[in-house]
């Protein structure tokens, strides 16, 4: 099913399908993602069937105030994020004690970050009250997918919330590694960096 974001109705819709288990695709500032309950093992466990492995997630927050629930951020650290978040980066921090999904960063010691520049995600994490899972919507291996009418016919069975003002050229998010001293860029992406 394919439902528009700008229906008053679909927040609710997508709460109710996440907080079942189930995998929805959703827009963000850059592409389309999986999405899923990041506290729920075996939503991941099917989120991982879908992608065709076992990886590394990282979650949507939409404050400072709930990244530093699940990460640890110093007060350097929060200072610099205000000037990207919300934005289309993905921020690694070192990680704290939080009941996430041992499956989010397996054995890493640190998290992926995001707090897209977009409504639909960050109203639907506040919302449900704790973040979700955020991955591009492809199987393992495959370019990210980010036309409705494509993703439809591949993941025929995933409930779709479309965006239809977002852009199709999108590089996915930059991300930045701020585990590491000086700050490493991971990936560039949309977003520009300065350090």
């Amino acid at each position: 099913m394919i439902y528009s974001i700008y229906d008053n109705a679909s927040i609710v819709i997508a709460k109710e399908l996440i907080l079942k288990g189930k995998i929805i695709i959703y827009p963000t500032d850059t592409i389309y993602g999986f999405g899923v309950d990041a506290t729920n093992c075996n939503a991941i466990d099917l989120l991982n069937k879908v992608k065709k492995r076992t990886q590394v997630y990282s979650i949507i927050v939409n404050s400072i105030e709930m990244i530093k629930t699940y990460a640890n951020l110093t007060d350097k650290e929060e200072k610099k994020l205000k000037k990207y978040l919300p934005g289309p980066y993905t921020i690694i921090l070192k990680k704290n004690n939080n009941n996430l999904s041992k499956l989010i960063s397996l054995d890493l010691s640190t998290i992926g970050i995001r707090m897209p520049k977009h409504n639909f995600c960050l109203d639907l994490v506040n919302e449900i009250k704790h973040p979700i899972v955020t991955t591009s919507v492809n199987e393992h291996g495959s370019i990210p997918l980010n036309n409705i009418n494509v993703i439809s016919k591949i993941f025929p069975h995933i409930d779709i919330f479309e965006d239809n003002k977002m852009k199709n050229m999108s590089k996915g998010s930059t991300i930045v590694d701020f585990a590491k001293y000086p700050n490493q860029i991971v990936r560039h992406g949309d977003g520009i960096y300065i350090s």
